[in-house]
């Protein structure tokens, strides 16, 4: 299996090389940033497996989990997670992981874990069915927490531009999310999403 690693920096990911290298079959391609858009090296690369690594629980974590699964449809990602809330998984999996497994713990279960996912032997819904119960309550319990952060920020007046420069995504993606804000909310542009999201207390 051919695996890449997405991490914060090269000392971790190295860290994570250690750990899984031992895995049957297992070649590590190299490790991308997790600081920066992805998509395009993770596709050159056409990985069988990503580890992405989230080491502080991160929102921009699920933006580049959406990226990887963009860029490798096919491949198998799994996530080395901070916090292993089940509300948290349900989020990671909505935006493409296959498989989560705490990076707490004794690192022999992470190799495990890489060989049974790579070989179709893991299944795991992380509650999914609770998650997708609450949606129903309205609007508001349906939109993720970083689209509850872009509507915020485009209440407060900000741009697509400046949202992605704070939030270190693109302009695309930023648009991706209004795309479905505007589609939970049902509404048609961004003055009435702000309008929306000031009735509600998204902002004051």
């Amino acid at each position: 299996m051919r695996v890449v690693i997405v991490a914060d920096s090269a000392l971790v990911a190295e860290s994570i090389r250690g750990i899984v290298r031992h895995a049957p079959g297992c070649r590590i391609l190299g490790y991308v940033s997790a600081n920066r858009p992805c998509g395009a090296p993770i596709s050159e690369a056409g990985p069988d497996v990503v580890i992405i690594d989230d080491p502080h629980g991160a929102g921009a974590t699920l933006e580049r989990i959406r990226e990887i699964r963009a860029a490798a449809p096919s491949a198998k990602i799994v996530l080395l997670a901070h916090d292993m809330e089940r509300g948290n998984l349900a989020e990671a999996t909505a935006a493409g992981i296959d498989a989560a497994i705490s990076r707490v713990g004794d690192p022999a279960r992470i190799r495990l874990l890489l060989s049974a996912v790579t070989a179709g032997d893991v299944f795991h819904a992380f509650a999914l069915a609770p998650a997708s119960a609450v949606t129903d309550s309205g609007p508001h319990d349906r939109l993720t927490s970083r689209e509850l952060q872009i509507l915020g920020m485009v209440a407060g007046g900000l741009s697509n531009r400046r949202i992605a420069a704070q939030l270190w995504l693109t302009e695309q993606t930023v648009k991706f999310h209004l795309t479905n804000v505007f589609r939970k909310l049902d509404v048609s542009n961004r003055t009435a999403a702000a309008r929306w999201a000031t009735s509600h207390g998204v902002v004051d």
